[in-house]
């Protein structure tokens, strides 16, 4: 279950980066986030200022954790909406709040001494709404957990002020589909998904491709 959460969590953070950059791209110029002929928008993203959840509904219970970003940095081409940078979750900070199991899923699913990062790489933004005030944004890219690389679409809100820029999004991330383990035993069941929620804030600047 906690191992579920962590690989839902980290693709969520970088999921909701993505969206970031991509909303940030297309929006009105701003002061510091005024696009430059022939740049690329750049987000930085800060992992104090960002939040990765994540909710495994089972029974007898629900379990619900968080885990903390490493690093994100990604562009985007404003002319092709084509992107590239990675967003990285460590894998070893996922915590339920229960040292057991999130020992078990650190150890024995996650395997994060093995594979200590979950990685998100964007690639394209696929569609975004009016980008003015808040507005909606998909990105497609690739998420690797467990040494293993997945292709994951992303949907999210975004909202840019001047050169900051914060995304929300919340997504299912299908971890049994993926070949992670499955942690239901016996009469001890959980969802084959792990349900993801990320709040993050990123730095907008122009830089050459």
């Amino acid at each position: 279950m906690s191992f579920d959460r962590k690989s839902a969590s980290r693709a969520i953070a970088a999921a909701a980066l993505l969206i970031i950059s991509c909303g940030l791209a297309r929006a009105e110029p701003l002061a510091a986030g005024t696009p430059l002929a022939g740049k690329w928008a750049q987000l930085v993203f800060e992992p104090m200022s960002t939040t990765i959840s994540y909710r495994v509904v089972g029974w007898p219970h629900i379990t619900e954790g968080t885990f903390k970003l490493k690093s994100g940095k990604i562009r985007l081409d404003p002319a092709s909406a084509r992107m590239d940078g990675e967003i990285v979750v460590d894998a070893a900070s996922g915590t339920s709040g229960h040292s057991i199991r999130d020992a078990r899923m650190r150890n024995d699913i996650l395997e994060a001494e093995k594979y200590p990062e979950i990685i998100f790489a964007p690639q394209q933004v696929v569609s975004h709404g009016p980008p003015q005030g808040d507005f909606p944004v998909a990105v497609r890219g690739v998420m690797t957990l467990h040494g293993a690389p997945h292709p994951l679409t992303i949907d999210g809100d975004v909202r840019r002020d001047g050169d900051t820029v914060v995304i929300h999004c919340a997504f299912a991330v299908p971890y049994v589909a993926w070949g992670l383990e499955d942690p239901s035993i016996l009469f001890f069941t959980v969802r084959k998904e792990v349900e993801v929620v990320v709040s993050a804030t990123a730095r907008l600047t122009w830089v050459a491709p």
